[in-house]
């Protein structure tokens, strides 16, 4: 009785087995009392109208058999996988016996409610694999002679954030509220000057994402069975499969070229639920195309339908080091161009998951809780496109030797960006280090409120503090380049004469936009500088497109003087090269002529666009009512947005549609009105996304609230 094949119609363990004489009893039926059984487990609000149940948790359910029941036994299987095994822990033998609450792990017992209704307790363990799990049950008699009734549908067993015993369990209810049971959120996308809060609908109930989930858990298959209840492990491989880059059935390609032919333009998506959908149509084939928020939403989706408590969260200025160096390495020639080929990057912001359990693996008590996990394909983890878990605590500490992958992020949030000047004899030296530009917030929303919380201090200490400082020096000195560094900061001159500032600006799509850089002179004779400034398309994760303007100049400053240089850029230099979703780079070099101080940054600029305005009829609805909704736009551009469309989703209530805009004219407005039939109550989120072959990335929301 140790191994057996479920899948198999041969194999008498799993076939139901009638009566041999007529003096036996056997189970005719079973009610899992489903309502009660999902209210106590938390698991109303799923579709799947299946038993759904938490770890470490009992469900009650009644059992009728055909006959009086005597000296009979019951026994009960549950079985996990397509070849449970006793030895594997996939094959559970559950007999009458002790307090099955008090232990929380696997355990029943039963009583008899008349002569032929009995009731059944069955804890389910607080370590149990996570998935579907198939039952049955034996009435034995006297004589060791049994009857088998299998139970056709699954019971299906997720993590507990409720139970103190299992590892994801997370005792504040307002936290646990906003990062379990919450279906809609805020991503947060734009630059650190310039936040963008997109709403999202997670839509972790919705019956197409526990399925896919569930299929998923079935495709990992390169571990063995008993790990898919180690949340380390399933954590782990769930970055992985959100993502398509492995070959190994995942869920989500990515594309950062701006061209989406064949797919759905990243921008476009109003949550994960359609996501999902196009998944569970087409799997194993991947959906197109998905970029760092949509992977983001779709892993907080996955973690939150299986219970794992889980938040997005956006790092502004993000660095990306693709070579262990520790630092993000950026390179000029001697004339201030731009050598992206040789570069790190550093992207306007970068989305990714942070998930809370217990690190047993570890043991230390101080990397509980949460965890940065990634599906964004960067680099490659232990052979596949994963990232995390990597704890918070290790990350701040620069502990690299955790695991997994604490450097990659801590470079993220915290390397310091290096400058070098390719010189002609083909040598490099240093020209500058920022040891504040990257991560300059680290934000997620706050709980039960839609407002942004910067959670920066879970990843480094206070910025340009000592402690912060001595981890940055710590972190460099582990990397590839730290011969050099140790060079500069031996050799490096603490007083510049000029210190250089570059102005901050908002910059509106369809405007004109002036780049200024600021210079002090803080000496007491006048000083010549040889500025280049080159302003490029770019995407939002750094990647270059087409050159849109470039000045060379030189500015004399007087002592103790302030003078500016400006880059004046019009729309008709940038549109033409700009992609519909993307930004603006610019790269300056400023050279104190006759002192050797050299200036070098890069700096990326989104544009503000307007919102997509929704006006529902009113504001609370009786489930069943027609909501009316007023869509609004204005083209801010001089040229007509052709292709025009406008995806619409209302949480809970509608999967998302698409309207046709057709083309809207330069400066004009465009409206619609659709119509909506409400289908459940609660307060319901509507967003909406707009897209066009010259402009994408716009949003818009309502919420709306209705009764029964």
């Amino acid at each position: 009785m140790g191994y057996f094949d479920v899948s198999s119609t041969n194999d008498t363990l799993w076939k139901s087995i009638g009566k041999k004489h007529p003096n036996q009893i056997e189970v005719v039926s079973v009610d899992f009392k489903l309502k009660e059984n999902r209210g106590k487990h938390n698991t109303v609000e799923y579709e799947d109208e299946k038993l759904i149940v938490r770890r470490g948790c009992t469900i009650s359910f009644e059992v009728e058999l055909d006959g009086e029941m005597k000296n009979e036994q019951l026994v009960l299987y549950m079985m996990y996988g397509p070849k449970p095994r006793i030895s594997k822990g996939s094959l559970l033998r559950l007999e009458q016996g002790g307090d099955v609450i008090k232990n929380k792990y696997w355990g029943m017992n039963w009583e008899l409610k008349n002569d032929k209704l009995v009731s059944i307790t069955v804890m389910i363990g607080c370590k149990a694999m996570i998935g579907e799990y198939k039952m049955a049950i034996d009435c034995i008699d006297i004589n060791e002679e049994l009857t088998r009734f299998q139970v056709i549908e699954p019971v299906i067993v997720l993590f507990n954030p409720w139970c103190p015993e299992d590892d994801v369990y997370l005792e504040n209810e307002a936290e646990r509220r906003e990062y379990v049971v919450e279906d809609t959120g805020r991503i947060y996308t734009g630059t650190a000057d310039s936040v963008v809060s997109r709403p999202w609908i997670f839509g972790q109930y919705d019956d197409v994402v526990l399925s896919t989930a569930l299929y998923l858990l079935d495709v990992w298959d390169w571990v063995v069975e008993h790990q898919k209840g180690d949340i380390v492990e399933l954590s782990r491989a769930m970055s992985a499969l959100a993502n398509s880059s492995d070959g190994d059935k995942g869920i989500l390609s990515g594309n950062w070229s701006g061209d989406y032919t064949g797919g759905c333009p990243p921008t476009t998506w109003t949550g994960s639920v359609d996501v999902f959908e196009s998944y569970w149509k087409n799997r194993p084939n991947h959906v197109k195309y998905g970029q760092c928020w949509v992977f983001a939403g779709v892993l907080t989706t996955l973690y939150r339908t299986l219970g794992i408590p889980a938040r997005p969260v956006t790092n502004f200025n993000s660095g990306h080091d693709h070579d262990e160096s520790n630092t993000i390495d950026i390179h000029f020639d001697e004339n201030g161009n731009s050598l992206s080929e040789y570069d790190d990057s550093t992207w306007n912001f970068h989305v990714w998951v942070e998930a809370w359990f217990k690190r047993k693996d570890l043991n230390n008590p101080q990397y509980n809780g949460w965890q940065a996990l990634d599906a964004t394909p960067q680099e490659d983890s232990t052979g596949r496109m994963q990232c995390g878990p990597a704890p918070l605590a290790a990350i701040r500490n620069a502990c690299f030797n955790v695991g997994y992958d604490v450097g990659f992020v801590y470079s993220e949030v915290n390397g310091d960006i290096v400058y070098w000047i390719l010189e002609e004899g083909g040598d490099m030296r240093i020209a500058r280090i920022d040891s504040v530009a990257v991560g300059k917030m680290v934000v997620t929303k706050a709980v039960n409120s839609d407002k942004m919380v910067d959670v920066q201090h879970l990843y480094k200490a206070e910025e340009g503090s000592a402690k912060e400082r001595e981890l940055a020096d710590k972190a460099a000195g582990q990397g590839a380049r730290a011969y050099y560094l140790e060079e500069y900061y031996r050799n490096e001159r603490h007083q510049q004469d000029i210190e250089f500032k570059l102005v901050p600006q908002s910059i509106k799509l369809g405007e004109s936009i002036v780049l200024e850089l600021r210079a002090q002179n803080f000496t007491d004779k006048e000083q010549s500088v040889r500025v280049s400034m080159t302003a490029v398309a770019c995407t939002y994760m750094g990647a270059q497109g087409g050159s849109i303007k470039k000045l060379q100049n030189s500015i004399f400053i007087s002592g103790k003087q302030t003078s500016n240089c400006s880059l004046y850029i019009s729309p008709k230099d940038y549109l033409p090269k700009l992609a519909a979703d993307g930004s603006l780079k610019l790269s300056i070099k400023a050279e104190v002529m006759g002192s050797g101080q050299v200036y070098t940054v890069t700096e990326q600029f989104c544009f503000s666009k307007p919102k997509i305005i929704l006006t529902p009829n009113k504001t609370l609805f009786k489930k069943g009512e027609p909501l009316k909704l007023k869509i609004q736009l204005t083209n801010p551009l001089h040229i007509p947005l052709t292709e025009a469309r406008i995806r619409l989703e209302v949480a809970r209530n509608l999967r998302p549609i698409n309207v046709n805009c057709g083309i809207i004219k330069p400066r004009n407005k465009m409206s619609a009105t659709v119509s909506v039939k409400t289908k459940r109550s609660g307060k319901r989120l509507l967003v909406a996304t707009f897209d066009s072959k010259e402009l994408k990335d716009i949003q818009g929301e309502c919420m709306i609230e209705i009764k029964e």
